[in-house]
């Protein structure tokens, strides 16, 4: 198993090299802010039935000794960052909703497609196929997010709307753990599924993989996610660069997925039996 970088019971700090405890709620991000933006709700609500859900971000790895492509020197410069602060401001902001969720946090080491050398080195790549030296990372990840779930544990991963490439790695994580017995279920993933018709294509895409939906209302814990997402003062303006108002368009999302039971967010059951 790779070794973590952090876990904690939120809100207290993170402690680099903590084993995490198994975990029956285990949330997978594929970056710092993936769980939060999508499905932050549902975290509130299991964190408040003392369910002690885990928020794993599996391309959580620090690259400042790695040579930067000048793709990650610009996302870097949106950001407001540099090399050498940009994952640790990315951890303090996961921290920071984490505590705000309820939730404990773990990391794996892989790094971010941005820094994996010059296979994605514009966002027409970053959201297109998976690279061909990448497909060895799933079995990888796989191996240790298993080591991280409890034994009849739930685990979430994202639907990959929109088709970023680390998305879609971590959802085929999910179908190989599927496929094994594994209860997965895949959110929505936000903001990306909010865009035109991104959401359609990608279950377009996944047809037979994905049983009816699961839909969770979240009323109660919905301005608990807003708050979360808030957190992430480095990416907001990139992420929702495409809305007048962030707050309002997921709102309206789930709204629109509750609909007269209120605000909801949605899961797609992986169907287990397909590898």
């Amino acid at each position: 198993m790779a070794s973590l970088g952090r876990r904690s019971p939120c809100p207290d700090a993170a402690r680099a090299g903590e084993v995490a405890i198994a975990a029956t709620h285990c949330f997978l991000a594929p970056h710092y802010d993936d769980v939060a933006l999508s499905c932050g709700g549902t975290v509130a609500l299991l964190a408040g039935q003392d369910a002690r859900p885990l928020i794993v971000t599996v391309f959580g790895g620090d690259p400042r000794d790695a040579p930067l492509t000048g793709f990650a020197r610009w996302q870097h410069e949106r950001w407001g960052t540099g090399a050498g602060d940009a994952i640790a401001t990315r951890e303090a902001e996961e921290r920071a909703a984490a505590a705000i969720l309820g939730c404990a946090t773990a990391t794996l080491p892989y790094l971010d497609a941005i820094y994996r050398g010059d296979q994605y080195l514009s966002d027409d790549a970053l959201f297109g196929p998976v690279a061909p030296a990448d497909a060895s990372l799933v079995a990888q990840i796989a191996a240790d997010v298993r080591a991280l779930l409890a034994p009849g544990g739930t685990l979430y991963v994202p639907l990959a709307a929109g088709n970023h490439v680390d998305h879609q790695l971590v959802y085929i994580v999910g179908r190989q753990l599927a496929a094994g017995g594994v209860r997965v279920l895949a959110y929505e993933d936000c903001p990306y599924g909010l865009l035109g018709a991104a959401l359609a294509e990608r279950l377009a895409a996944v047809v037979g993989e994905v049983g009816p939906p699961d839909v969770r209302p979240v009323g109660v814990t919905l301005a608990t996610r807003l708050a979360a997402i808030a957190a992430y003062q480095s990416q907001l303006p990139t992420i929702f660069r495409f809305f007048a108002d962030w707050r309002t368009a997921i709102t309206d999302a789930a709204q629109a997925i509750g609909g007269a039971a209120g605000p909801a967010e949605r899961f797609w059951p992986l169907i287990q039996a397909r590898d």
